[in-house]
């Protein structure tokens, strides 16, 4: 079996916890290190995990590796989604594109910006919600900031359907 504790980028072994054939005993410090230079590769080398961002970090990684333990202990259902929020540019959308590498063995999600559901919903309707909601999964990056839409002469929020 593939070891998913051993991760390798641009030529470079990276561990993020041990393996003992059936499971990953992860090492958020490992985790940390691979993250910082998968963002350098995806972001550029200006990129950096800051400290004061590693509880936020600590807690999506405990629910992306489904950590059931400490996301009980931090009020997080790994089984439901999670809604990310903060500042514009303080790194949301690049923590969620990043997140995703530290599970290669679970099947990925696609970081899909909110307004392609929009000008998929003005020109098909209802059928893109049934199509996005029924494929893959799907994170859905800059919820509430896409605009309300027109359909059939009635103003509607898509993502209240």
């Amino acid at each position: 079996m593939t070891n998913p504790s051993k991760i390798t980028e641009g030529g470079v072994e990276f561990s993020i916890g041990t393996f003992n054939g059936t499971s990953v005993n992860y090492n958020f410090k490992k985790i940390l290190v691979y993250l910082n230079a998968k963002g350098k590769l995806l972001f550029g080398k200006h990129f950096k995990i800051y400290e004061e961002d590693h509880e936020v970090i600590l807690k999506l990684c405990n629910y992306i590796i489904k950590d059931y333990e400490n996301c009980e202990r931090n009020g997080i259902d790994p089984n439901k989604g999670i809604l990310l929020s903060g500042p514009v540019g303080c790194g949301k959308t690049s923590l969620m594109r990043l997140l995703k590498f530290i599970v290669p063995l679970q099947r990925p999600y696609i970081v899909i910006p909110c307004r392609n559901i929009v000008f998929g919903f003005n020109h098909v309707g209802y059928k893109i919600i049934e199509d996005y909601g029924n494929t893959q999964f799907f994170c859905f990056d800059d919820l509430g900031v896409e605009p309300w839409v027109d359909t059939l002469g009635k103003t509607a929020i898509p993502w209240a359907k």
